[in-house]
């Protein structure tokens, strides 16, 4: 079968390219700012480099336990959860059927750009299970607006428990002004979870008025808005409803304690309010393009959220526990995923085939 070429922009190598550069800033930026000294000058490079070093000397890896405790309790509820989504397709088991391609979709989230860890999840699952590519792919893009609902409640709580003197107003501005543009964008899923076939229909006209969109588009996409309206039936029924999104607090709870638990660490005392801050700005963070596995995103917005909070010269040791939270969950969460995709048999050859199809054939972010 013949395929025609991806535009150069939707490259790997372009996302990697484009990802690295923003990682490299990212982390160019983190350093910069702890060298600063307060006093308007700049530590040493050497100096800083061994700030961080004494911090991970004199960090206390008793939490890490703890940590990996609440990082499986993350997985394994996050597995439920799709499968309360998924109950229009069947009964899945949570640990058997749901849990290894949940783990292999965020390895490969971990190893390659671009989120394509989601395309690798719904191929490992649909050939699993003979469900429907474009429905699989639906339940994970739900699964994207609970997180968003869940992670955008905690952000804001958090910002209502702490002193706002302490945050810049255009923090809270950008916070305030986000919030709304999420209310509008649940409103557009919830007219099209309620309105299927209006929502559809007017989509479909507005893809009309539009000339410069070709005919073959305007139908790629009535067809993954109806086939996705299969992969949300489950969300018509209220006892469901309430358990995706119990869930779905339930787990970002758990992720915002794993950030509480390396600050402990690295004793580094905040409140709840504040690991909760932190566990928005990084959740919305790493939906910027950057290289495999988030590296410098996350230790930035760990940097630029908690100086807020922190007293002169903990820079480092924010920096430091930003690296233990991320690899506490990298590491792991990479080799069991890699692990469970060996043991099913696929390869490596007919999965970058078939993403790359996927990609090019259902559209939309995830």
């Amino acid at each position: 079968m013949n395929h025609k070429k991806k535009p150069w922009y939707r490259s790997k190598w372009f996302n990697l390219a484009i990802g690295s550069t923003v990682t490299v800033a990212c982390l160019g930026w983190a350093f910069h700012t702890m060298r600063d000294d307060g006093q308007g000058g700049l530590k040493p490079a050497g100096q800083v480099i061994g700030e961080i070093v004494d911090a991970f000397r004199q960090a206390d890896y008793r939490t890490l336990p703890w940590i990996w405790l609440a990082l499986v309790a993350f997985y394994v509820i996050k597995a439920w959860r799709w499968k309360l989504l998924l109950s229009s397709f069947g009964s899945f088991r949570t640990m058997t059927d749901l849990l290894p391609s949940v783990m292999i979709g965020f390895a490969f989230n971990n190893v390659l750009p671009a989120h394509l860890g989601e395309f690798v999840r719904m191929y490992v699952f649909s050939r699993e299970h003979d469900v429907p590519r474009t429905g699989a792919l639906a339940s994970i893009a739900v699964e994207r607006i609970f997180d968003i609902i869940a992670i955008l409640s905690l952000l804001l709580v958090g910002m209502m428990t702490v002193d706002s003197s302490q945050l810049d107003s255009s923090i809270v501005t950008s916070a305030w002004v986000f919030s709304g543009v999420v209310c509008v964008a649940l409103g557009g899923a919830a007219a099209y979870l309620i309105w299927t076939e209006p929502f559809v229909r007017f989509v479909e006209w507005t893809l009309d008025l539009l000339p410069f969109v070709p005919s073959a588009v305007s139908g790629k996409v009535r067809g993954i808005l109806e086939s996705g309206a299969e992969g949300l039936a489950a969300l018509k029924s209220p006892s469901l409803l309430i358990g995706v999104l119990l869930t779905s607090i339930a787990q970002w709870i758990l992720n915002g304690s794993m950030i509480y638990l390396s600050l402990l660490a690295f004793d580094i005392e905040v409140s709840i309010g504040v690991a909760a801050i932190v566990l928005g700005v990084v959740a919305f963070g790493v939906t910027v393009p950057s290289t495999p596995g988030y590296f410098g995103i996350v230790q930035l917005c760990f940097l630029l959220v908690l100086k807020l909070f922190i007293t002169e010269g903990e820079t480092q040791s924010v920096f430091a526990a930003s690296i233990y939270y991320h690899m506490a969950q990298w590491i792991p969460v990479t080799m069991i995923g890699m692990g469970y995709f060996l043991r099913a048999g696929f390869r490596l050859s007919d999965l970058d085939q078939d993403v790359e199809s996927s990609d090019s054939d259902v559209s939309g972010p995830v």
